[in-house]
């Protein structure tokens, strides 16, 4: 049975020479840490500049090394997607859309190069809905199989009927669209110890964004829309329940005319990574296993990096629903 692993991060190693090299200056450069390289990036969120500084492993774009670890994790293929600070919807939109095509172009290349080990899906300037669907049609051209976003775009949530544009195109390409969470809510107040901002934040902002492509009514706009959301859905399997109470009780989710959120929840998909059996197990009886893909957040130490078929959990299913999962599910989804 192969392998599949449909949430595996990559700073393209060319992309990387490319900012070392100074060609993305002064929004973006990489300085010399102690443990990891920095990836430094100088943008303006919701009106404050700011400086990141985001570690910058080697996993991220040494390929030599992300082999040894797909052995040893048992992965036969990636799906790649940029890692999630490379999304800079923050930066000025026509400097996104050059730094999306050059992350896409990479990709692309390496995916046709080494398609046993590689499918790749592009990044877009979703901060101009308009571009990052220009973008999206010529990355899929080139052979991208879906399209990675954050789960909000500088703040704004994923039903501002401004991206309409981006989901029509979405909708026409038949690809799935992978949110992962961004700048996520409560990173600069109440979230900034213990890292919260991934404990909670992460999950938290991917909750955000299904409910609001659920009550914001995008997918009764474009009902042929395939999300796949990180990391279990966030809290989305274990909410659902106070949603569709709530909707029975309150005016404020229908405003779109969305249906209840029951009529959603098993038409999205959602990754492996939960940490816990017992969870996990929950997660694939409450959604099916049809709706889960098995991930691993390559490379990044909140992500499941043990052997792909050890998963906490998956052993208490059915070989079927285990190979659904392992595999299967990411054929069918992605078309591969």
């Amino acid at each position: 049975m192969m392998v599949i692993d449909a949430h595996a991060h990559i700073a393209p190693q060319e992309f990387i020479e490319e900012v070392r090299g100074g060609k993305f200056k002064p929004a973006l450069a990489i300085e010399r840490g102690t443990k990891w390289d920095l990836f430094v990036t100088k943008t303006t969120l919701l009106g404050k500049e700011r400086i990141d500084k985001i570690p910058l492993p080697r996993e991220t774009y040494d390929l030599n090394l992300r082999f040894q670890h797909m052995d040893q994790m048992g992965v036969d293929k990636q799906i790649l997607s940029i890692i999630p600070p490379c999304m800079y919807y923050t930066l000025d939109a026509g400097l996104n859309k050059e730094i999306s095509a050059v992350n896409n172009d990479i990709m692309a290349h390496l995916a046709q190069k080494m398609p046993q080990r590689f499918s790749c899906t592009a990044t877009v300037p979703l901060q101009d809905a308009k571009m990052a669907a220009e973008e999206l049609d010529r990355a899929v051209q080139q052979g991208h199989i879906g399209v990675e976003i954050g789960s909000n775009i500088g703040g704004k949530n994923l039903d501002d009927r401004a991206l309409d544009v981006f989901w029509e195109k979405v909708a026409s390409l038949d690809v799935p669209v992978f949110i992962h969470p961004n700048d996520v809510m409560g990173i600069e107040d109440r979230l900034q110890d213990y890292y919260l901002r991934n404990f909670i934040g992460n999950p938290l902002d991917t909750t955000i964004a299904a409910a609001c492509l659920i009550f914001g009514g995008v997918l009764d706009r474009f009902p042929n829309l395939k999300i796949l959301l990180a990391h279990m859905g966030g809290y989305t399997p274990w909410i659902r329940g106070r949603w569709q109470h709530g909707y029975g009780e309150r005016e404020e989710p229908k405003v779109n005319q969305a249906k209840a959120p029951e009529n959603y929840i098993q038409k999205l998909y959602y990754d492996t990574i939960i940490h816990n059996a017992d969870c996990f197990e929950f997660g694939v009886k409450t959604i099916g296993a049809d709706r889960i893909l098995y991930a691993t957040d390559y490379p990044f130490d909140m992500g499941y990096l043990g052997p792909a078929k050890e998963i906490p959990g998956l052993s208490r299913l059915a070989a079927e629903d285990q190979e659904k999962i392992l595999s299967a599910n990411a054929k069918r989804l992605y078309k591969l």
